[in-house]
């Protein structure tokens, strides 16, 4: 009995040994297919993350650039420079990209061809606005923007003499007091010097009548000092000495409120670009622009024209009243070839930003946005930056 009893312990735990070995293969087998998922999926997001830090080990990338000085255009020798150019090549150092610069000069034509695949991002004046933000992606900006306006100078004698009486018409209160002191002051130089002098025996430089009178006072104060006319008392050489210093006084006055007025009118006509009635002018602008789009959307007629030059053009022509642009395009141009007949007020029609351009879901923008974030905040490249936009 005793001996059944340890055949069936045996037995039993040579069955319980079995299922432990069992369990204990089963384990060992799961384990190793979780194991070898992670690493596959660990190394499938390695050649994913690869695959977005060197895009196209073998093809470079295809860029376009928007031809618009001065974010991008064609030199002379044919080389591709400008501000959006030089940051680009900055973006692909640090990730390691090769790329190929493809000239664009049609915005319709840089959207159209991300959308379709042709280009893997588009650089330069490429403001962000809704329209193109529906048809496209955008990186982190890379210039700040804005719609500006630029204006013919108004120049030539006509607008002098127009800007002048504007001036003195202003300042009309002051020019009656000052004609107020003339009369007086001539007329009490005649009254004091009427005294002394008869008009028979009176030598022929004193003042012995009204005319006199206001002809020395007129004289005295504008500080010709012709000395034909000049008192002979006392009390008419003290009024006289009283009235120079006055008169000093006065045309300085005059003087300084005439200039600054001048200055000022000439400020107010340059103060902030959105203080400026649109409606009703002649309006100029590029076609697909960020200024076209801002016209657009207030429902403002306008011309469209190829490039910016050709809009500047009519604008210094006579043949528009206004153009209207993205700011830094318009300060480049105007400062380049249009300093003596354009200008531009001050401030801007709109605020905006550009960037780079890709399309939808494209797997560069995480890598484009991180290295933009890093190169546009840098002390070196906001200096390097303006010297692209000289006023």
């Amino acid at each position: 009995m005793i001996n059944r009893r340890a055949d069936r312990i045996a037995n039993l735990c040579g069955r319980s040994g079995a299922w432990l070995s069992f369990l204990a293969g089963v384990t060992f087998f799961v384990c190793l297919t979780a194991a070898t998922a992670c690493a596959f999926a660990q190394e499938s997001r390695a050649q994913e993350s690869r695959a977005q830090e060197a895009p196209r080990e073998i093809e470079p990338l295809r860029v376009a650039v928007y031809n618009v000085p001065p974010y991008g255009f064609v030199d002379t020798d044919g080389s591709i420079s400008g501000v959006s150019v030089d940051l680009w090549r900055r973006v692909t150092e640090q990730m390691e990209w090769s790329f190929k610069l493809i000239p664009i000069s049609d915005m319709e034509s840089i959207l159209s061809g991300l959308e379709r695949g042709r280009f893997d991002a588009a650089i330069g004046a490429i403001t962000i606005t809704p329209e193109r933000a529906a048809r496209v992606d955008f990186s982190y900006p890379a210039h700040r923007s804005g719609v500006a306006i630029a204006l013919r100078r108004e120049t030539g004698p006509l607008f002098a003499v127009m800007s002048y009486g504007t001036a003195l018409s202003e300042l009309s209160p002051l020019l009656m007091i000052i004609v107020a002191m003339l009369v007086v002051i001539g007329l009490v130089m005649w009254m004091i010097e009427r005294r002394h002098h008869s008009a028979v025996d009176a030598p022929e430089s004193a003042v012995v009548t009204l005319r006199d009178g206001l002809y020395w006072a007129v004289v005295t104060m504008t500080t010709v000092g012709y000395g034909d006319k000049t008192p002979k008392s006392t009390s008419g050489r003290l009024v006289a000495i009283l009235w120079m210093f006055g008169s000093v006084v006065l045309v300085s006055l005059l003087s300084t409120s005439l200039v600054s007025r001048l200055t000022a009118e000439r400020v107010e006509a340059r103060d902030l670009a959105a203080s400026i009635d649109l409606r009703g002018k002649k309006l100029a602008a590029v076609g697909q622009s960020s200024g076209a789009e801002y016209l657009d959307e207030a429902h403002l007629p306008y011309a469209k024209y190829k490039d910016l030059p050709e809009a500047l053009d009519a604008l210094a022509g006579g043949k528009s009243d206004a153009v209207v642009n993205s700011v830094g395009a318009l300060q480049y141009f105007i400062s380049k070839r249009y300093a003596k007949v354009l200008e531009m007020p001050q401030g801007l029609l709109a605020p905006a930003y550009m960037a780079i351009a890709l399309p939808e879901h494209s797997p560069l923008k995480r890598s484009i946005d991180r290295a933009l974030v890093k190169i546009t905040n840098s002390p070196e490249w906001r200096t390097l930056e303006e010297r692209f936009f000289v006023r």
